[in-house]
C-alpha cells in the first residue's frame, strides 16, 4: 500500500478540535464535545499506521530514527512555545498562589506524562474545588506521544510475525485493542478518572485507527460503503451533543465507531468527502494541532478578564486560538518541518528535541512560574476593602498553599493513636477539615495530657450512611468503611471520653453536592434533610455506645480564595472576608441536637478566628487564616489553640468526663 495525502482527513481534524473547544467553553449543547479527542485518537492511529505500513511495504523495514525525528519536529517546537508562553501569560494574569502547582503540570506536559500526572491529582483532593490547570489538555497529547514511542516497535514485531502467519498483524492489533477496551470497561466502574486519563484505557482508540489502516492495506477500500461518511458525521454530532445522555465510556465507544465511519467515508468520494475537503476546512485541519495547544489557555485567560456567555467565549476563543495556531505554523512549525535533514542526523534531532523539552521543564519553567511579582493586568481584592493600610506580610506562599494538615486512618484500635500518653482519650473524626485541625489537637493533647486517636480522610463525611458520588468507587467504599462499621466495631474499643467531629460545610455548595452526596441504598431526601437525618442517626449510635460527642460547627467560608487575593494585593484590608448572613442548615441541625441531647455538644470556632466580625481579616498578625476559600491554615489554628480550647471548655463538653481535669 502506498499512502497519499487525503485532504478530507484534514477537514476531519478541524471538526475534532472545534468540538473540543465548544465543550471547553461550557456550551451545554455540546456537553459531549470532549469526544473530539476520541476522534483525534482514531485519526492519529490511522494516519501514523498508514504511513508506517507504506514504508514497510516499500522498503521492508522502518527507519525508526527518521520516524522519531519527524514526530519531534512536528510536535515539540509548538508545544514548548505554548507551555512557555502560557507560563508568562499566567504571571501577568494570576497570583503566585495559583501558579505554584503549575510547575509540575508544565513539566508533565513537556515530558508527555501529563495524563498520569493529572490522574494522580484527580484522586488527591475531592473536598475542595481546584483551579483548572492551563496544561490540563496535554493529557491527550501525552497518550499520543506514548503511543508514538512504543507502537512502531510493536508494529515491526507484528509485521515480522505476519511474514510467517498472515493473520498475525490484524489479529495482534485487534487483541491489543480488545485488551484496552476491557481496561476501559473495568476502570469505568473502578475509577472513572482512570478510564478517562489512563493510557491503557484509551489506547483502544488509537489501535482501532491502526487496525483500520491495516484493513485498507489489505484491499478492503475497494468495497467501502459510500454512505459511511455522512453516517459517521451525523453520529459524531449526536455523540458530542446533549441529545445523548450516557457515560463518557459509552460516548467514547460510540465516538470511536463514528470516527471509523468518517475515515472510511473520507477515503472515497461522496458529499461528506467533498464537504471536508473544502479548502477552508482543510487549512483549519492542518493547523488543528496548534489550535488545540492554544485553545485551553486562551479560554482560561479570557475567563480571567471577561464575564461573557459561553457562545461569545466560544467565538473569541476560536478566533484567538486559530490565529495563534496560524501564526505558529507560519513562523515556527512549517520552517522546522520543511528543513531538510541528512539521515545521519535523525537520531540526534530526536535526542536534541527531547533534551530541549527537558531543559525547558526543569530549568526554564520554575523561575517563570515561581516569579513573585503581582499580577499586572488583574488587580487583587474581594470588594470588601477597608481603610486599614497594614501591608501584606512577606509570606512563604508555597508553604501556606500546601498547609494541608495531616491524615490518619485506622481499621484497628491500636493503629488509631497519634498521641498516647495514658490520659483520657479524645477521638478526632472528619474529612479534609479533620486533617486541618489535626496538628492543633496533637499539640493540645501533649499540652493538656489527653490521648488522641484519629480517623480522618479527605472527602469522607463523619456521618455514617453517606456516600460521596463525586469520588471513584474504590475511594467511596473506603469512606464507607471508615464510618458505619468502624463506629460499631473500633470506636467503642478506644474507650473515648469524647469524640470530636469535623467536616467541611456542604451548605455553601449545595448545588454541587445535591444528588452526589447520597444515602447508601438510596433516598429521595434533599441534601439538608439527608445531612440532618444521618447526623441524628450517627449521634444515636454514639449514644447507644455511651460515647459523648462534640460537633465543630462550620468555619466561615470565603466567597473567593483569600490567599490568592493576598498574593495580588498590597494591603491586608483589600482581602477582608465577610461573615455570611444567616445560619447554615447543618449548623442549625447541630444546634438542635445539642439542645435535645445531654451527651452531645457543639462548638463555634468563628469568634476566635474572626474577632472583628462582620468582616474578617485574612491575616492575624503575620499568620494567614485561610489556605483556600474553605480551609483554614494549620498554622493559625496552632497559634490560636488556647482560645479554641477555651471555646471547647465553655461548650460544656468536658464537664463530668475524664477530660474535666485537662482544663
Amino acid at each position: 500500500m502506498t499512502w497519499s495525502h487525503r485532504p478530507a482527513l484534514d477537514g476531519v481534524r478541524a471538526l475534532a478540535v472545534y468540538l473540543v473547544l465548544l465543550f471547553h467553553v461550557g456550551l451545554a449543547t455540546f456537553d459531549g464535545g470532549f469526544v473530539g479527542v476520541d476522534l483525534f485518537f482514531v485519526l492519529s492511529g490511522f494516519l501514523v499506521t498508514s504511513v508506517l505500513l507504506s514504508e514497510i511495504d516499500a522498503t521492508g523495514s522502518l527507519r525508526l530514527g527518521r520516524f522519531y525525528a519527524r514526530r519531534v519536529r512536528r510536535l515539540l517546537p509548538a508545544a514548548v512555545v505554548v507551555v512557555v508562553a502560557t507560563g508568562v501569560a499566567f504571571v501577568l494574569f494570576t497570583s503566585i498562589v495559583r501558579r505554584f502547582p503549575l510547575v509540575a503540570d508544565a513539566r508533565s506536559a513537556l515530558l508527555y506524562y501529563a495524563n498520569w500526572h493529572f490522574l494522580g491529582q484527580s484522586n488527591d483532593y475531592f473536598a475542595a474545588d481546584l483551579q483548572p490547570s492551563p496544561y490540563l489538555h496535554f493529557w491527550s497529547l501525552a497518550i499520543e506521544e506514548q503511543y508514538y514511542v512504543v507502537f512502531p516497535l510493536v508494529l515491526l514485531g507484528l509485521v515480522a510475525l505476519s511474514r510467517r502467519r498472515a493473520w498475525a498483524l490484524p489479529v495482534g492489533l485487534a487483541v491489543l485493542a480488545l485488551v484496552s477496551v476491557a481496561s476501559q470497561l473495568y476502570w469505568r466502574s473502578a475509577d472513572p478518572n482512570h478510564a478517562y486519563y489512563g493510557t491503557d484505557a484509551r489506547l483502544y482508540q488509537l489501535l482501532v485507527g491502526s487496525l483500520l489502516a491495516q484493513v485498507f492495506r489489505a484491499g478492503w477500500s475497494r468495497t467501502r460503503p459510500a454512505w459511511s461518511g455522512l453516517v459517521g458525521l451525523a453520529m459524531m454530532v449526536v455523540v458530542s451533543s446533549a441529545l445523548l445522555d450516557v457515560s463518557p465510556t459509552w460516548r467514547g465507544l460510540l465516538a470511536t465507531l463514528a470516527a471509523v465511519l468518517l475515515i472510511v467515508g473520507m477515503m472515497g468520494e461522496g458529499p461528506a468527502t467533498r464537504l471536508f475537503a473544502l479548502p477552508g476546512l482543510v487549512y483549519l485541519g492542518k493547523i488543528s494541532y496548534g489550535t488545540y495547544l492554544w485553545h485551553w489557555p486562551v479560554i482560561l485567560i479570557l475567563r480571567e478578564v471577561l464575564d461573557v456567555s459561553p457562545w461569545l467565549l466560544a467565538v473569541l476563543a476560536g478566533v484567538l486560538s486559530t490565529a495563534l495556531a496560524a501564526l505558529s505554523a507560519e513562523i515556527l512549525e512549517l520552517p522546522i518541518r520543511r528543513r531538510p535533514g541528512a539521515p545521519r542526523w535523525q537520531w540526534p534531532v530526536a535526542a536534541i528535541g527531547v533534551t530541549v523539552s527537558a531543559i525547558t521543564a526543569f530549568v526554564v519553567m520554575p523561575p517563570i512560574l515561581h516569579s513573585d511579582r503581582q499580577p499586572a493586568l488583574v488587580a487583587g481584592g474581594t470588594g470588601y476593602a477597608g481603610s486599614d493600610r497594614t501591608p501584606v506580610p512577606d509570606l512563604d506562599w508555597d508553604a501556606v498553599a500546601h498547609d494541608f494538615g495531616g491524615a490518619h486512618k485506622c481499621s484497628q484500635p491500636e493503629d488509631c493513636y497519634v498521641v498516647d500518653n495514658g490520659g483520657p482519650t479524645v477521638v478526632l473524626v472528619g474529612d479534609s477539615h479533620g486533617k486541618m485541625v489535626l496538628p492543633m489537637f496533637e499539640e493540645l493533647a501533649r499540652e493538656k495530657g489527653f490521648t488522641l486517636a484519629v480517623n480522618v480522610a479527605d472527602g469522607c463525611p463523619w456521618q455514617a450512611g453517606l456516600s460521596n458520588e463525586n469520588r471513584p468507587p474504590d475511594l467511596r467504599q473506603k469512606c464507607i468503611d471508615l464510618r458505619g462499621d468502624w463506629y460499631d466495631d473500633v470506636l467503642p474499643r478506644l474507650h473515648p471520653d469524647l469524640v470530636v467531629l469535623v467536616e467541611q460545610s456542604y451548605d455553601g455548595e449545595a448545588e454541587k453536592y445535591e444528588g452526589t452526596l447520597t444515602r447508601i441504598g438510596g433516598s429521595d431526601e434533599t441534601l439538608s434533610e439527608l445531612l440532618a437525618r444521618t447526623t441524628r442517626e450517627t449521634l444515636d449510635t454514639f449514644h447507644d455506645h455511651g460515647i459523648r460527642s462534640l460537633v465543630v460547627k462550620n468555619t466561615i467560608p470565603a466567597e473567593a480564595d483569600p490567599l490568592d487575593c493576598l498574593a495580588g494585593a498590597t494591603y491586608v484590608s483589600e482581602c477582608l472576608v465577610p461573615v455570611p448572613i444567616g445560619v447554615d442548615d447543618s449548623d442549625a441541625a447541630y444546634q438542635a441536637e445539642d439542645v435535645a441531647r445531654d451527651d452531645m455538644w457543639s462548638v463555634d470556632l468563628n469568634p476566635v478566628l474572626c474577632p472583628d466580625a462582620p468582616l474578617c481579616r485574612p491575616v492575624l498578625g503575620d499568620t494567614v487564616v485561610w489556605r483556600d476559600h474553605d480551609h483554614l491554615t494549620t498554622k493559625i489554628l496552632l497559634r490560636l489553640r488556647e482560645q479554641i480550647w477555651q471555646q471547647i471548655v465553655d461548650s460544656g463538653a468536658l464537664d463530668g468526663s475524664g477530660l474535666a481535669g485537662t482544663r
